[in-house]
């Protein structure tokens, strides 16, 4: 699957998030993921349910194939299935929504303590998340920041981002929300003389399922 941003795309925004926590003593943090679990149960699942129908079919279609032969032919149709369950466009039809929605918000908080989002001296992190698969968006700010810009300004930036990223624009959607998520940091957070950089400001990647 070819990542929604280009390597250009990625210097860009770089340097758009050290721009920004140039203004404040927050820290923002983006990260795009292939995909946020494996869900290799509802691959499993419908592979194998699919290669005993096939079986199913072929006896009813041709009786005279041998028993032995459909059983036999079971693992390899099986694994065929699995290999194209796997491909984006199929994994996100046979994976209900709901599972995939959970998947994000709980890959999500697991990379905002791993890395170290929870640790900013002024509990000011900002954890920007996307995940191609799913095509969801989600942002998690620790406690310093989040009620300083409310749950509705946080769905607002959410919701232009999914639309940036549906209208083929993801680098520029995701320009736009650091540039104003690095206003209200700085709103909150005013640089001081003794600031450092907490967080990583690249584009972090991650490829923990895909």
């Amino acid at each position: 699957m070819r990542s929604i941003l280009t390597d250009e795309e990625r210097k860009r925004l770089l340097t758009l998030v050290a721009e920004a926590e140039r203004g404040t003593a927050g820290e923002l943090v983006t990260v795009v993921a292939r995909q946020s679990a494996a869900y290799g149960g509802y691959r499993l699942g419908w592979a194998t349910t699919l290669a005993l129908l096939v079986a199913v079919v072929v006896h009813l279609v041709a009786p005279s194939v041998p028993a032995d032969w459909l059983l036999g032919a079971q693992g390899p149709v099986a694994l065929c299935l699995w290999w194209l369950f796997g491909r984006p466009i199929l994994l996100r039809w046979i994976t209900p929504r709901a599972v995939r929605r959970r998947a994000v918000s709980d890959r999500v908080k697991q990379l905002f303590l791993e890395l170290g989002v929870t640790e900013t001296r002024d509990r000011s992190g900002v954890l920007v998340y996307l995940s191609e698969l799913e095509r969801r968006v989600e942002i998690l700010a620790d406690r310093g920041i989040h009620e300083h810009v409310g749950d509705q300004a946080w769905q607002a930036m959410v919701d232009e981002l999914v639309g940036a990223i549906q209208g083929g624009r993801a680098a520029e959607g995701l320009a736009t929300i650091v540039e104003r998520i690095g206003r209200e940091l700085a709103a909150k957070f005013p640089p001081r003389a003794d600031d450092t950089n907490e967080l990583p400001d690249e584009v972090v990647t991650d490829g923990r399922y895909g």
